[in-house]
């Protein structure tokens, strides 16, 4: 599975969320190429992604709290796992520490973010619809 065959797969049916997933792809596949190409963008992008992962992840927590979301604390630890995870990969980058970075990058955000949205944000996408 690549990053791009994501894109479909991250529907949630909540518009705002289905948008930033989207979004969070594209700078994915930027951080990819970047560093497949060896582009001194790499660590701006791995910037853009935690920022943007993080405004992701509060725009989710907020619709989590307003539909009282029984997983909350759950929901929230994956994300905060995964921004420990991206600023981890962000100071191996910059420590000239990451040889197969991009390998690992790609296969960890490709694994988290299907698992993640195939299971709790498609649990909060199905709350949301119950409770308009």
């Amino acid at each position: 599975m690549s990053l791009s065959s994501l894109k479909d797969e991250l529907n949630t049916g909540i518009d705002s969320l289905d948008y930033e997933h989207r979004k969070l792809v594209g700078v994915m596949e930027d951080i990819c190429v970047s560093f497949d190409h060896g582009e001194s963008s790499v660590s701006d992008l791995f910037g853009t992604l935690h920022a943007r992962a993080s405004a992701h992840f509060a725009l989710e927590e907020s619709i989590m709290r307003e539909k009282k979301y029984a997983f909350y604390d759950t929901h929230k630890a994956d994300h905060e796992q995964l921004l420990d995870r991206i600023r981890f990969m962000m100071d191996a980058y910059e420590d000239g520490m990451c040889k197969e970075c991009n390998t690992s990058l790609r296969a960890c955000l490709e694994a988290w973010l299907a698992g993640h949205v195939a299971n709790a944000d498609m649990e909060l996408s199905a709350l949301a619809e119950r409770q308009p």
